[in-house]
């Protein structure tokens, strides 16, 4: 119990492995500042700030020892640890300007995916890739509505010339159809009803061929307005 409590309170106060290699630090012997800060980091437990610092210093150590990617490994630790980090003054220029390019490409936006049917790509086949936006093509345009358009009152004047001529058909064959029975009606009332039918059908019929003739006419006329003068 004695000897946990004595590691204990060891524990809760500074790390002196930390301490040792900052002092190797400034006495430019790298080597062993890196296996101190190596202790530091895995034989003590260290507050936040301190973690701050071994990686750092860490980083600081491994550069002036030519061991660039494993400075900017640190570098990017630390910055993890605190995003605020920042290296101490009159540190060499080109170890503070790895340490803010490490610390851009943390900033920087992630790259976009690749897409997963490229031969290279490491995706699986079923991973979500971009969108592809391909324009699309262009629709031809169809003569048929202009042309419905420009001559819509013409075409509907042929569809009521049409129409009235038909009914105006229909009506005359039924007057004399009518006509017919009431010649061959035995009685004298039969021979009036009938007779009526067969004259209200002949002027229906006649009605029907004018309004045919009239929209016929109109057809041509409008036909005739609504004519493209440079069409052949």
């Amino acid at each position: 119990m004695t000897a946990l409590w004595l590691l204990t309170l060891l524990a809760a106060g500074p790390n002196p492995f930390l301490a040792e290699a900052l002092e190797h630090e400034r006495n430019l012997d790298f080597e062993r500042c890196v296996e101190r800060l190596s202790q530091a980091s895995t034989q003590w437990k260290s507050t936040p700030d301190e973690l701050r610092e071994i990686e750092l210093h860490a980083g600081l150590c491994r550069f002036n020892l030519g061991q660039k990617k494993q400075a900017a490994d640190h570098f990017r630790t630390a910055l993890r640890i605190d995003e605020a980090a920042e290296l101490p003054p009159y540190t060499s220029p080109k170890a503070v300007d790895l340490f803010l390019e490490v610390k851009q490409a943390l900033r920087a936006p992630p790259p976009p995916l690749p897409d997963s049917d490229l031969p290279d790509s490491d995706l699986p086949k079923d991973a979500p890739t971009k969108p592809k936006l391909e324009p699309s093509a262009p629709q031809p345009a169809s003569p048929l509505g202009p042309f419905l358009v420009k001559r819509a009152l013409p075409l509907s004047l042929g569809v009521v010339t049409v129409a009235s001529f038909v009914t105006g058909l229909v009506l005359g064959l039924n007057a004399q159809s009518k006509a017919a029975e009431a010649n061959a009606a035995h009685f004298e009332s039969d021979f009036y009803l009938l007779g009526e039918s067969a004259r209200g059908m002949a002027v229906g019929s006649t009605i029907s061929w004018v309004i045919s003739a009239l929209a016929a006419i109109g057809t041509g006329v409008g036909w005739w307005l609504t004519s493209d003068p440079a069409a052949p």
